[in-house]
């Protein structure tokens, strides 16, 4: 295993045995669940939005250690962006767990830990999860009530 494999499997342990962002909102803007069918893995996020801006994350669920990783990392993503960033970084993402090239800033390249998901198709789902799940959230959102 190379250095950089060695790394990111550390990153994706880290996130698994110590999720940030958990808990509950006492506000939450939108609550929106999801679930992969294929492995069983469930994810709720609670989003809290302000002037375009998600202002806070708290993701909650269970799953295996590349589901519960992938939403972590994403809340460290997407905490304090703009939804035109977010929505971004969620095409950006998608696109990097299924072999497209993607280069993310440093600040969030801990991101391209889930690179390897794309030699294992069933996993990708499981690296999605929490992301397809934020951007049903953002949707409802910006739908509003109705």
């Amino acid at each position: 295993m190379s250095l950089s494999e060695e790394l990111y499997k550390e990153i994706i342990l880290e996130h698994s045995r110590k999720p940030s962002h958990r808990g509950k909102l006492e506000h939450p803007t939108v609550v929106e669940e999801g679930v992969n069918r294929s492995c069983g893995d469930e994810v709720e996020l609670e989003v809290l939005l302000e002037d375009g801006i998600l202002r806070d994350i708290r993701v909650n669920g269970r799953g295996c250690s590349i589901s519960m990783a992938s939403g972590s990392l994403m809340a460290d993503a997407v905490e304090g962006k703009h939804l035109d960033e977010v929505t971004q970084l969620i095409k950006d993402f998608k696109k990097l767990v299924t072999g497209e090239e993607v280069e993310f800033p440093e600040e969030l390249e801990d991101l391209e830990a889930l690179k390897g998901v794309q030699k294992y198709p069933i996993r990708v789902k499981c690296a999605t999860l929490s992301w397809n799940t934020l951007e049903q959230a953002i949707q409802r959102a910006v739908a509003g009530p109705g």
